[in-house]
């Protein structure tokens, strides 16, 4: 018994369900444009086949004196067929034939709304648009297009390549030296402006004579890959990935970086001396640069403070334990070079030097630059010191730039 009643209920469920979408069917085809009678007339012959007027009138519940008018109607909107004999026979066109082309007209007439929507949406964006402005657009490539997209910028290069370069930069840029050759031999003009983490580096060794190096200044560590070309296209690269953006025109932003690198340019090391050195040798020299202008100078001012003289041998284990190098193992004129390497990076390239005078056993040191000369003849002294020929530092007051001397008790061997 429950079984049966579940049944009931279900077919009475379907019934219902049938029957209110039926009920809507006459009311949905009023949406496309059809009468009360018309939409009756229409569904009924759908449902029953070709019908006589009559028949037709008396299904659909039509009156009999609109019957003939319904489907003439009908007729004329291309839904319904009507005989020419009597009786009157009206027959229904299938949906998809009869509402084709109504559904099609719609469907045309919303793909235009869309557009002018679009194009009223697009007016609006442009009125929100600051005045005076333009839009620019970039490219993004990956990191196997960017290599040789790179490469073909270098060699059409005309008037100017100029670029700041990371480790990864910078040996991407040896890989385009084939291009780099035929931009020099154009007469471009190119600067590059290395991290100083690129010192040492092998990749330098690759890139072809005529192009100006210079290195980052210690606070200006590169995080990203910049390179502009004839002031007319500009490519970032992301180290992390290769990826790269190419920008078609130096608009504003472009502008602005090229003011930057200027800037940069102007307070970039010259790497000459650098490039002159060994790799190993312009590495070390690159730590003891940095040793000294980031650390010694301090430590030599807590040796002052505590009375004892700053240029103690046991500053040579403070550099050894703090930064690494070793310098007590190294010759005296091997020592004597490095320092000469690392004062020219200290101060820029210019003004840095070391010089030995034999025949009066002195060593002097010029610092340019707005650099300190006293951490660096310390340096020298507590090598010396260790050796066992006992030094002393004579400072040339107020000159400039800034000279010291080291004068030692014994020629060097």
């Amino acid at each position: 018994m429950p079984a049966v009643a579940a049944d009931s209920v279900a077919s009475v469920a379907t019934t219902t369900t049938t029957t209110n979408t039926a009920a809507d069917l006459p009311s949905s085809l009023e949406e496309f444009g059809l009468s009360k009678y018309e939409a009756h007339a229409y569904l009924t012959m759908l449902g029953r086949g070709s019908l006589a007027a009559s028949d037709l009138a008396y299904y659909a519940n039509l009156p009999r004196t609109k019957v003939y008018q319904t489907v003439k109607k009908l007729e004329k909107k291309r839904l319904a067929v009507v005989s020419k004999q009597k009786p009157l026979i009206c027959s229904a066109i299938p949906p998809e034939e009869a509402f084709g082309e109504i559904v099609g007209l719609h469907e045309r007439r919303v793909k235009n709304m869309k557009r002018i929507v679009e194009r009223l949406q697009k007016l609006s964006d442009e009125g929100q648009r600051p005045k005076g402005s333009e839009e620019r657009r970039y490219f993004i490539l990956d990191a196997d297009s960017a290599l040789p997209k790179v490469g073909s910028l270098l060699a059409g290069a005309r008037s100017s390549i100029a670029a700041t370069l990371d480790a990864w930069g910078l040996r991407l840029a040896s890989q385009c030296k084939p291009h780099l050759v035929k931009a020099v031999t154009s007469g471009a003009r190119i600067r590059f402006i290395i991290d100083p983490r690129c010192v040492g580096s092998e990749s330098l060794s690759f890139l072809p004579d005529g192009i100006e190096l210079r290195m980052a200044t210690a606070d200006a560590i590169i995080q990203s890959n910049l390179i502009m070309v004839d002031a007319a296209h500009m490519v970032s690269i992301d180290p992390s990935n290769g990826k790269a953006a190419l920008f078609a025109a130096l608009d504003a932003y472009g502008t602005l970086q090229a003011k930057v690198f200027e800037e940069a340019w102007a307070r970039a090391a010259e790497l000459k001396q650098v490039l002159e050195a060994q790799p190993a040798v312009a590495s070390k020299a690159l730590e003891l640069a940095r040793a000294v202008d980031n650390g010694l100078a301090s430590h030599m001012l807590e040796y002052a403070v505590n009375n004892e003289d700053p240029s103690s041998s046991d500053l040579l284990d403070v550099i050894e334990k703090k930064y690494g190098l070793k310098l007590a193992g190294m010759g005296a004129g091997d020592l004597l070079d490095l320092v000469d390497s690392a004062l020219k990076i200290s101060c820029q390239g210019v003004g840095g030097s070391v010089r030995h005078d034999r025949g009066n056993n002195i060593i002097s040191l010029r610092a340019d630059g707005g650099r300190h000369v006293l951490p660096w003849a310390v340096v020298v002294a507590s090598y010396f010191r260790r050796a066992g020929n006992e030094p002393r530092i004579m400072m040339q007051s107020r000159s400039s730039p800034q000279l010291a001397h080291v004068r030692l008790a014994r020629p060097i061997a």
